[in-house]
């Protein structure tokens, strides 16, 4: 990795604060962008705002808007019934509703993934799903990430990577999750022999230890932490990361009760703290 990515700092982390003070957290990380769904983006609208204001209201406090966060119209399901409701609502945005959303606010990226039941669909519908809509986006000068969620369709590493090789998109490459790797298949071999253009996204958490009998997505919706912070070890993973050449877009995603009751600038200025720790274990410094 040559270059420093864009910084992203990804609305997890400040889920529960207004779309302005989301920026003002950007804005106290130091962060070069900010990722938005399609909820906030029709939130914004129905308070009489303008993409163009959207837009300006952004870029007034010196971030851009990157990302568009949580696509899953390319699969054959948007989700499957068993998403929890307000999962389903993140995800009920068509193809055609997100290339607007896109346009409206000038992204550059999609985050897609895949919200069915793991082992529904056969590696070539998903690739011709994720080809297709990979083609549309290629159209309009948008980059497509495919992240796997362990307890999801797209379970790990390998199973996003099948999708996205066997799709031949020149638009497209993995998002690895940190805490999704650690506390799914951690195959750190594989990661290692993967090929050095095939992640291009990268969203960095540590994590708590759960209490006995916690869910895994429960897990990952309250007990994340700042990089460097928390039980789980992420130093294998982003040692590995360091190999990878094309990553466009790196930053913190962290899901966690105890950061939902912080302030939106001591929020970013701990998230940027975990990002820079992350960064020196990739060979890199937030600010290169």
């Amino acid at each position: 990795m040559d270059r420093l990515p864009e910084t992203c700092l990804w609305p997890a982390c400040v889920k529960t604060q207004p779309f302005d003070r989301q920026l003002d957290a950007a804005v106290a990380g130091g962060f070069d962008a900010i990722a938005v769904g399609g909820l906030t983006h029709d939130a914004l609208k129905s308070q009489g705002m303008t993409g163009a204001d959207i837009r300006a209201l952004t870029e007034g406090k010196g971030v851009r808007l990157g990302h568009y966060d949580g696509f899953t119209d390319w699969a054959p399901v948007r989700f499957d019934d068993s998403i929890p409701p307000l999962a389903q609502s993140v995800f009920d945005f068509s193809t055609e509703a997100v290339l607007a959303i896109c346009a409206d606010l000038g992204l550059h990226s999609v985050g897609a993934t895949g919200a069915y039941r793991p082992g529904r669909f056969s590696v070539n519908e998903l690739a011709d799903g994720f080809a297709a809509f990979c083609e549309q986006a290629d159209r309009v000068g948008l980059w497509v990430d495919l992240e796997f969620i362990p307890f999801w369709g797209i379970p790990d590493l390998p199973a996003a990577w099948d999708i996205v090789e066997a799709s031949g998109a020149r638009n497209a490459g993995v998002l690895l999750d940190t805490w999704h790797f650690c506390r799914g298949n951690a195959d750190l071999e594989y990661l290692r022999n993967l090929p050095t253009h095939a992640i291009s996204a990268v969203q960095v958490a540590g994590g708590l230890t759960p209490s006995s009998g916690m869910s895994l997505i429960d897990e990952c919706l309250t007990l994340r932490t700042a990089p460097g912070h928390g039980d789980l070890d992420i130093t294998a993973v982003l040692g590995l990361l360091a190999r990878q050449e094309t990553i466009r877009s790196i930053g913190p995603e962290v899901f966690s009760d105890a950061l939902d009751a912080e302030p939106a600038e001591s929020v970013g200025k701990q998230m940027a703290e975990g990002l820079s720790y992350a960064l020196e274990i990739m060979g890199r410094s937030h600010g290169d």
